[in-house]
């Protein structure tokens, strides 16, 4: 009897140490979508930069919800919401890691690609290497890849956590629009930005 109150009682805190350290182990990720509300963004006629920002967000966390990686949104709807709000919000996540989503636009129609922007004074060389990844990972389909650069955007600058803005392709540019807009481009690069999340290794 004595035996079985032990194995009982040993399970149980088997069961209990696998949680505990399921918990511990748990990421916790943020999706900026960029814009928002009356701050529209790129705006083409066709594809609105706070519209398409949010609803790539929301598929991505959808995905990663089924995998079981926790994303958080910094908005939810296609609400205004300030810069400072998003740093905020990060600081208060401190999330492993932060992804921007915006669309580009130049005055130039022939510019098209997508990139990825680090803070500018980054000197670390992993955090420079899984920004390169990630732009290879957006240029998919005709959208060309312009590689990493540095910005001195809020959002990088203050944000504690390793944060990565990507212009997913230029609103502006007749071709990458139409990728753009493609449901089977947006369902592709939410598949592989969930896919990166759930193979990331920290910085």
């Amino acid at each position: 009897m004595r035996k079985c109150i032990y194995f009982i009682a040993l399970a149980a805190f088997s069961l209990f140490s696998t949680n505990v350290m399921a918990q511990k182990t748990t990421k916790t990720f943020v999706i900026d979508a960029g814009h928002g509300g009356f701050d529209k963004g790129s705006n083409n006629g066709n594809i609105i930069e706070s519209e398409y920002s949010l609803e790539l967000a929301q598929k991505i966390q959808k995905l990663a919800k089924k995998k079981n990686i926790n994303v958080i949104l910094t908005r939810d709807e296609n609400d205004h919401l300030d810069l400072q709000s998003r740093v905020n919000k990060m600081h208060e996540l401190n999330p492993e890691l932060v992804i921007s989503l915006h669309l580009n636009s130049a005055s130039d129609r022939g510019k098209s690609g997508a990139e990825v922007f680090i803070k500018n004074d980054n000197v670390d060389t992993h955090t420079e290497k899984i920004g390169t990844e990630l732009a290879q990972l957006v240029s998919i389909n005709s959208i060309e890849n312009r590689g990493l650069k540095k910005a001195n955007f809020k959002i990088l600058k203050d944000s504690k956590a390793p944060t990565f803005l990507i212009e997913l392709g230029f609103a502006s540019n007749l071709t990458d629009a139409e990728t753009l807009k493609s449901t089977h481009h947006k369902n592709q690069l939410a598949e592989k930005i969930v896919q990166f999340l759930e193979n990331y290794q920290a910085i």
